[in-house]
């Protein structure tokens, strides 16, 4: 009798213990060991399929309602981004998907409650918060300064993505800006990694304002005895803050047209995608460019600059000129202005540029020269030393900054730029050992350069000479 009693009990004895409640409990080692996988796996390329697997994680975790579990889960998310340099932005998505899944779970439950809510304070979003603090803290006691800039290009970043508010990283940008003021160069590249995608991001402005980075950079650059690397990063910083260029949401005109519902299939698309094409060349002709510049400087050796001038046609000529010209303006070092004016009297280089493509090249730097002049004070001394190296007349010069100063400026400040100029030009080359101007465009290369070309450091010194 008590076995048959006893039989038919047993099948609902199994459905009973298969069956679970919405809010039942996980078990903290399986749930690690199974988000710890998907997180080692995650990558740009499978990010929708993982973060949706690690999103109903999330959604469990929430559910069970367990503190301790979901901070178990935020800190292995924080693990793996601040140990993995190279996938920061796929962490950030994979944050903002999980977002999104809960989001869509509570919007779910308010349908059968209006009123529900769930529990604030045990949600991942105030979980993420926290744990932002609690691992910048941690960074910081251990002093690892290559840790603290991984960790602070995911902050930013989830900062621009509105994962987190500007109130969650007050504490932090505070702590940044005041080892910087003591010329700590970590903090200082740590605070430049967290605000590079705030400065991009669509509300820049608004974070901007809220973390009060302008004043903050400008309270610190009036300061004296800043080391050189931080008093350069924050005037950038502060430079990008005061007008930050939020990127384009669009990759292509392509892309904005889709959409947008934009119609390109008209005579026009053609020249918008060959324009765009000439775009991305130009662009990538000039990143060459100011590479090959930026090698000329450093080695100071002009043999691969004129072996690469070889290979362009004339206008890429005075593409490379202009460049180079920009890029000895930009260091503001007399050596390298001389360094320019020695590759600018090159036989090869003279060869192969006439005084059109020099006039042509140096349009540039003189139309942006009363702008240059006021980071670089001496900008005007410098450009004076390479045209001085040009084979360009003195007429010529004349004409060039004359004009170009007409063309970009109305203020009573553009002459005497110019006239500057002119004077320190006509001062080098009517100087002692003056080896352009008037005498390099009426002498022939072999008076300005030896049969094998060489030139020794003295040589390159006698530009510039009158100073």
């Amino acid at each position: 009798m008590s076995s048959s009693s006893s039989s038919p009990l047993t099948p609902v004895q199994t459905r009973m213990s298969m069956w679970r409640p919405w809010s039942a409990p996980i078990q903290l080692p399986v749930m690690r060991r199974k988000l710890c996988g998907l997180l080692n796996k995650i990558d740009s390329t499978n990010l929708d399929a993982v973060s949706h697997s690690i999103s109903h994680i999330a959604v469990a975790v929430e559910r069970g309602g367990d503190p301790h579990i979901l901070d178990v889960f935020v800190r292995s998310i924080f693990q793996h981004a601040v140990s993995d340099s190279l996938r920061t932005s796929v962490y950030v998505d994979l944050c903002q998907k999980i977002v999104d899944e809960l989001e869509a779970e509570r919007s779910q439950w308010r349908k059968v409650d209006l009123f529900h809510l769930g529990n604030p304070m045990d949600c991942f979003e105030t979980s993420l918060r926290l744990r932002t603090q609690y691992e910048f803290d941690r960074i910081m006691f251990a002093e690892d300064m290559e840790e603290l800039r991984v960790f602070a290009s995911f902050v930013g970043e989830l900062l621009a993505e509105g994962l987190l508010f500007a109130q969650d990283t007050i504490t932090m940008v505070d702590m940044l800006f005041d080892h910087a003021s003591r010329n700590a160069e970590g903090p200082t590249a740590a605070l430049d990694r967290l605000l590079s995608p705030v400065i991009a991001s669509f509300n820049a402005s608004q974070l901007l304002v809220a973390l009060d980075i302008v004043e903050r950079a400008e309270a610190l650059l009036v300061q004296d005895g800043l080391a050189p690397r931080v008093r350069y990063t924050f005037m950038n910083i502060h430079d990008s803050a005061l007008y930050p260029r939020p990127q384009d949401a669009f990759s292509s005109v392509h892309h904005r047209s889709d959409v947008y519902g934009l119609d390109i299939s008209g005579p026009n698309s053609e020249t918008a995608s060959v324009a765009e094409c000439q775009d991305e060349t130009h662009e990538a002709t000039s990143h060459i460019h100011l590479q090959q510049a930026q090698r000329l400087l450093l080695e100071r050796e002009d043999s691969a600059a004129v072996g690469y001038l070889k290979t362009l046609d004339t206008e890429g000529h005075q593409s490379f000129i202009s460049v180079v010209v920009s890029a000895a303006l930009a260091t503001g070092d007399l050596s390298d202005a001389q360094l320019v004016a020695s590759f600018f009297s090159h036989r090869g280089v003279r060869e192969l540029c006439d005084t059109i493509t020099f006039a042509r090249g140096f349009e540039q730097p003189l139309a942006l020269l009363e702008d240059t002049i006021i980071d670089i004070p001496q900008a005007a001394r410098l450009l004076a030393v390479m045209l001085q190296g040009s084979p360009l007349p003195a007429s010529t010069v004349e004409n060039l900054a004359i004009s170009s100063a007409a063309r970009t400026s109305s203020s009573e400040h553009t002459v005497p730029v110019a006239e500057r100029l002119l004077e320190t030009y006509s001062a080098l080359i009517q100087s002692p050992g003056s080896r352009s101007g008037f005498t390099s465009s009426a002498a022939s290369t072999e008076d300005l350069h030896d049969a094998d070309n060489e030139r020794s450091d003295s040589e390159r010194l006698s530009f510039g000479y009158a100073f």
